[in-house]
């Protein structure tokens, strides 16, 4: 009954590890590389936890060979492509990269061949789920040569660019992804000693160890993000700072949110109650037009006065997008009238 649960906790970090690694490739547009090995990793993992527990689940032991050979494929790919990682991070020459990550893509090659073969293992049906049994071959022997190899190569890798970083915040995202890894070490002991609960369960610790170091990584490089000067951190204080009133408007016209000169300009005391018509002195053949021009995704310009103040301005406004391609809200910029008059006259001075 231990295997059920067991092959049904792999399933689920397999379809959890593949969620968090698409929402952060749709959500995190402007986090670089890092985005598509972030994406590239869930999928690593995903074979990884989901390969070995169809394969505990499998109910005729002679094909439990091809989802373990997915999970293995998972494993391998998922080693690349942290190496592949950190020479990125190291910022290698395109060549070396090419020749270092080309020679473990072969050796990744040949474990897949040697180790992947259905004669290796032994494949045994319990009462409820499938497991193999190490013959401890020379195949073994060099499967785990090859993760042990590439292991080092990692953590020297791993020590190069901790050695670079200047600041406490960039050391503390290295260290956390250095640990991670030993997680694997610790996971694949088990396995290779041949202990009582690796003969039973034996895919078990390592599936978990590779959600575990890729999760690490996941939570590390979302709060190192946090901290990295984007668009999205810096906008903001950007907007709250701007000493020009802008306003944010859903597709009916009510006012979703405004910065503090907005606030000042058009006299806002409840943003929940305020509206394009409240604020400006809009005909309603204005903000119809307005509105029908802002659902089709076209961007304009629309002259008025503010209601408050009675002063005269216009309205710049652009259309944000969402996932789908529709637009889903208004952004307005306020430009008083005599402002844009000085602007006039100094540009006509000038020339």
């Amino acid at each position: 009954m231990l295997g059920i649960v067991l092959n049904l906790i792999l399933i689920s970090l397999a379809v959890l590890a593949l969620a968090a690694g698409t929402s952060f490739y749709v959500q995190e547009k402007e986090a670089g590389y890092v985005r598509g090995y972030t994406h590239l990793f869930s999928i690593a993992v995903f074979l990884i936890c989901a390969g070995y527990g169809i394969m505990g689940f499998m109910p005729y032991a002679e094909y439990a060979f091809i989802p373990r050979l997915v999970g293995l494929y998972g494993i391998d790919v998922f080693l690349l492509m942290e190496l592949s990682f950190l020479t990125m991070e190291l910022k290698r020459k395109p060549g070396i990269r090419g020749v270092t990550i080309g020679i473990f893509a072969l050796y990744a090659l040949f474990d897949l061949l040697i180790f992947g073969r259905p004669s290796t293992l032994n494949y045994v049906r319990y009462d409820f789920h499938t497991a193999y049994e190490n013959k401890m071959t020379g195949a073994f022997l060099f499967h785990y040569s090859f993760v042990s190899v590439i292991c080092i190569t990692l953590l020297h890798h791993g020590i190069k660019w901790y050695k670079i970083q200047k600041n406490k915040r960039d050391r503390l995202f290295v260290v956390e992804i250095i640990l991670a890894n030993f997680v694997l070490l610790f996971a694949a002991l088990p396995d290779m000693f041949n202990l009582p609960f690796a003969k039973k369960y034996p895919t078990f610790l390592y599936s978990l160890a590779f959600s575990i170091v890729y999760f690490s990584y996941w939570i590390a490089v979302r709060q190192h993000l946090t901290f990295t000067p984007t668009v999205k951190n810096v906008s903001q204080e950007i907007f709250y700072s701007v000493d020009v009133p802008v306003l944010i408007f859903d597709l009916d016209g009510a006012v979703s949110l405004c910065n503090t000169a907005a606030e000042q300009e058009c006299a806002i005391k409840d943003v929940s109650n305020a509206t394009i018509r409240s604020l400006f002195t809009l005909s309603d053949v204005e903000m119809l037009r307005l509105l029908a021009k802002a659902k089709k995704g076209s961007p304009g310009k629309i002259e008025t006065k503010i209601k408050s103040s009675k002063r005269p301005c216009s309205i710049h406004y652009t259309i944000r997008m969402d996932y789908t391609g529709e637009p889903f809200c208004i952004i307005g910029t306020v430009l008083m009238k005599e402002n844009q008059n000085i602007d006039q006259n100094i540009e006509e001075t000038e020339k």
